[in-house]
């Protein structure tokens, strides 16, 4: 039973197969700008709080199907009967479809975060702090789809290490070249195939090989998965540099801006400064004016006392 982290409460958005359907050819431009996510617009700060705790909180899901994934893969390759290898492999595909489900739910929202921080509408400092926390949770959420898709590749690997010791087990005496051959190739397995049969019981050699069969068939599920995968994390990738970019762009434009009106203030300052200084000069050059008429004033006057008493 899966437990609650993982139990989906809507219906599956992709399946198994289609990851690849919200790879990275889908263009921002041509989804409706509405900012919706889940049914929930994105139209203020709070908002846009909301989505985004959503998609952190869809990541955190992703983190842990992720783990109870990887369980389950390793009891897939040490399940020792048929009934329990396949009940292992049907709890896996349900968290593995929940997790699709998630991935795409998560990416929805960082699509509306990024529609919604690029809104020409909207303060650059806003736009600035929306971007900075839509690129935060894009990294995030490519940080765990790499942590799966390297997951993946590495049970993967533990596959073909099981399968060819289940080969070597039921024909000791073929190569490493023919089993590895025969894991990746469909004729070279065949030939395998018959070369077990010649050499086992019938029965034995039947159970073997169908045990081979589903485990194969498990290896091209996981690498399918793997591909999908790949082509998320491009997508994902794309969402992250096209976001920073813009970002970047933001932060240089308010710098530009802060620093002109640092700038401005120096400028008018320096007005200041000036137009108090020449004030100071000119009240000065007054002052200096009216002590110059008055002494001429007082000469003036003294010669003229000492003329009319006939000193001069």
């Amino acid at each position: 039973m899966l437990e609650p982290t993982a139990i989906m409460l809507h219906p599956p958005l992709i399946g198994r197969i289609s990851l690849e359907s919200v790879g990275s050819h889908t263009d921002v431009a041509s989804i409706d700008l509405s900012y919706q996510t889940d049914g929930m617009a994105i139209t203020t700060e709070s908002s846009f709080a909301r989505v985004a705790d959503s998609v952190n909180e869809h990541i955190g899901t992703l983190e842990k199907n992720i783990i109870h994934i990887e369980r389950l893969h390793s009891e897939a390759i040490y399940a020792t009967s048929p009934f329990r290898y396949t009940q292992v492999l049907r709890t896996r595909e349900q968290y593995a479809d929940d997790t699709d489900a998630v991935i795409t739910k998560a990416r929805s929202g960082l699509l509306a975060m990024e529609r919604a921080a690029n809104d020409p509408n909207i303060h650059k400092g806003d736009r600035a702090m929306r971007g900075g926390r839509h690129v935060a949770l894009a990294r995030k959420l490519r940080d765990q789809i790499e942590i799966y898709r390297k997951m993946e590749r590495e049970q993967a690997t533990r596959n073909r290490d099981r399968l060819a010791r289940l080969y070597k087990v039921a024909c000791p005496s073929a190569s490493d070249v023919e089993i590895y051959g025969a894991i990746e190739d469909a004729v070279a397995g065949k030939a395998l195939a018959q070369k077990i049969t010649e050499v086992c019981r019938p029965a034995e050699a039947r159970k073997v090989l169908k045990d081979v069969a589903d485990r194969q068939g498990d290896i091209v599920t996981i690498e399918r998965t793997v591909g999908e995968l790949t082509k998320l994390h491009v997508d994902i990738s794309e969402i992250v540099n096209r976001q920073q970019r813009k970002l970047d762009t933001i932060v240089v434009s308010v710098e530009r801006v802060e620093t002109s009106r640092t700038l401005g203030r120096f400028s008018e300052k320096g007005t200041q400064k000036r137009a108090q200084t020449g004030h100071r000069r000119r009240t000065w050059w007054a002052i200096l004016v009216a002590i110059a008429l008055v002494i001429a004033i007082t000469l003036a006057t003294t010669l003229g006392v000492l003329k009319s008493q006939g000193r001069l």
